[in-house]
């Protein structure tokens, strides 16, 4: 662990953390590395709401897939646990698709000067729309995985 202390239970978090506990059934660590301030865990929880599981162009599995491809890249074993799962859960579908998504997953987050081209690769394969919710997804990711890094969550770290 870097030494920042993690979040615990306090009155700022205590609805977050509520909420967090009715959904999953615990506190995950990655809501406790977005640190002591309510209104940014609000802020995480509502962009990852509206990336990952909300209405979009691209499929839940497809933002899943985003997800992992952006974990792994960044080497945040922590999320690229979390998203792993829960896209076994959603069932593999390995094809030309997937593997456009992985690259420019990896391409965005390893070499974010490239994102044009990136994208423009993505599109031989995508949508704008689902272009954009790509962009999205590695976005979030990115962030996450930073906050998950600098702090070095584990699962040992999610509130029960």
């Amino acid at each position: 662990m870097s030494g920042l202390p993690l979040p615990e239970e306090s009155p700022a978090l205590a609805d977050e953390y509520a909420a967090a506990r009715e959904r999953e059934g615990s506190v995950m660590a990655i809501l406790r590395a977005m640190g002591p301030r309510a209104e940014l865990v609000r802020a995480f929880l509502a962009l990852a709401d509206a990336a990952l599981y909300g209405p979009a162009a691209l499929s839940r599995r497809e933002r899943e897939v985003l997800a992992l491809a952006t974990s792994q890249a960044n080497g945040a074993a922590y999320s690229a646990g979390i998203h792993a799962a829960l896209l076994e859960e959603l069932g593999a579908d390995p094809g030309a698709r997937d593997q456009a998504l992985i690259d420019f997953a990896r391409r965005l987050t390893l070499a974010p000067r490239e994102a044009a081209d990136a994208v423009a690769d993505l599109r031989a394969h995508l949508s704008d729309d689902e272009a954009y919710d790509a962009i999205a997804v590695v976005g979030l990711l990115n962030l996450a995985n930073r906050a998950a890094l600098a702090t070095g969550i584990t699962e040992a770290d999610d509130l029960r």
